[in-house]
């Protein structure tokens, strides 16, 4: 019998797989994360060097001096904040500001007030006033745009000299308070509301209640006085009898054309006008240079701002909205807009 030798096998030791270093690992995410956030870092910056140092308020010329007009827009709803940055709309803190840098630089002889706004709220409307009235020793001169209403109006009551537009829209001249009763709805749909107060006039003007007397009077006083107010400004601003003043504002609208006849504007004309307007209070001879003011945030306001609205959750967002919308609202503005 023949000895078979089974088949010899060749074994070969297969090497432990191998995998990269994790510190590499970990280096790679970081960096992909931090070359965009560098990039984006190193556009802002670079963006803002353009403008200036951050935060300051800049001449938006070139580096001329001399006799300058500064041009101070209120364009957009008013709003009342103490806040000068990244406002939208026409936002007191803003437009005073403006107003402020105007007056303190030694080459501005005159302000351009360019107005386009519907108005805005009672508070906003007398901070810009207040400041016009009380602060501001140059020509001031109103260019009103396409709207100049109610609180527009307001604003530019205390100019030296108003130019509106013949189709611009201006007047609306009063107080509005907007409410909005939400009770039948709430019935409608088996809604109950318990609102606990610790007198019968705290929640006035709750949506979800119904208006009572006295306190429809306790509305209307308010808007009244905002009213007389309103009147007193418009006719110290432009030389009328408050009676004749109460006949204007009863809340109708002007054009350009109807407001120069009825005293509320002074001649018909846009922005080039109120400039040789203004250059002449002034005492500017020849053509004069002209200033605006811009307002950069510095970083820290952007992290703060960023910040505040990530740790804000959507139903927060949503009910901070809900409440914005039914709260009560004393307002110098033209609803139509």
């Amino acid at each position: 019998m023949n000895n078979i030798s089974p088949p010899s096998t060749n074994h070969v030791a297969s090497a432990a797989p191998s995998y990269p270093n994790p510190l590499w690992i970990l280096g790679a995410v970081l960096l992909g994360f931090a070359l965009p956030v560098c990039a984006c870092a190193i556009f802002f910056f670079g963006s803002l060097s353009s403008f200036g140092s951050l935060g300051e308020e800049l001449t938006m010329t070139d580096t001329a001096t001399g006799p300058a007009i500064a041009i101070v827009r209120v364009e957009g709803a008013i709003t009342h904040t103490d806040d000068e940055e990244y406002i939208t709309g026409a936002g007191s803190g803003r437009v005073m500001a403006d107003l402020r840098a105007a007056e303190a630089d030694p080459d501005v002889q005159a302000i351009i007030l360019r107005v386009d706004s519907p108005g805005g709220t009672v508070t906003g409307s007398a901070q810009i006033y207040e400041v016009i009235v009380n602060e501001i020793t140059k020509p001031v001169v109103v260019s009103m745009a396409g709207t100049a209403a109610s609180g527009g109006y307001y604003v530019s009551a205390p100019a030296d000299y108003i130019f509106a537009r013949a189709d611009t829209l201006t007047g609306s001249l009063g107080v509005v308070l907007t409410l909005i009763n939400a009770k039948e709805l709430i019935d409608t749909y088996g809604i109950d509301v318990v609102t606990i107060t610790s007198g019968e006039n705290k929640s006035i003007g709750s949506p979800w209640e119904t208006l009572t007397e006295e306190q429809r009077l306790i509305f209307e006083a308010y808007i009244d006085e905002s009213y007389e107010e309103f009147v007193r400004i418009i006719a110290d601003g432009r030389g009328l009898s408050e009676d004749t003043v109460r006949q204007l504002a009863d809340g109708r609208i002007y054009s350009g054309n109807q407001a120069v006849a009825n005293g509320l504007v002074d001649e018909l004309g846009d922005l080039p006008q109120a400039i040789d307007k203004a250059a002449d209070l002034g005492g500017i001879t020849g053509e004069p240079r002209l200033i605006e003011y811009e307002h950069i945030p510095d970083f820290t306001s952007l992290l703060l701002g960023m910040n505040g609205r990530l740790e804000t959750t959507p139903n927060e967002e949503l009910l901070n909205s809900v409440y914005d919308l039914l709260a009560p609202r004393v307002e110098y503005r033209y609803m139509g807009r």
